[in-house]
């Protein structure tokens, strides 16, 4: 996982910071732009390593994977709730269609 998932989730975060101290006035839309952008290449990214696993049957037996849990704990709280659901759904089994993603 580390050289697979983390750089994305490193550009994540670190996008993260930068559109939290955007200009409102000049660079937020651009910058929430990138962000949606890296947080979806990270997803998948971190899809193709998840298949990679030994099938999971629930969200919780997900989430107490140990590095799936330490990806958890480096996401700042208010994209918990965005990953947990695509995480849900790798579990399931489903995904969501491109336009989707970006309402």
């Amino acid at each position: 996982m580390k050289d697979q998932v983390m750089p994305h989730l490193n550009d994540l975060l670190a996008q993260w910071k930068k559109m939290q101290s955007a200009d409102i006035l000049e660079d937020a839309e651009d910058s929430a732009t990138l962000f949606e952008y890296k947080f979806y290449q990270f997803i998948e990214v971190f899809r193709k390593w998840f298949h990679s696993l030994d099938d999971m049957a629930t969200l919780d037996e997900a989430l107490a994977h140990a590095e799936i849990n330490r990806i958890v704990e480096l996401l700042p709280p208010p994209l918990y709730i965005p990953f947990e659901n695509e995480l849900d759904l790798m579990v399931s089994g489903d995904s969501q269609e491109n336009d989707e993603k970006y309402d």
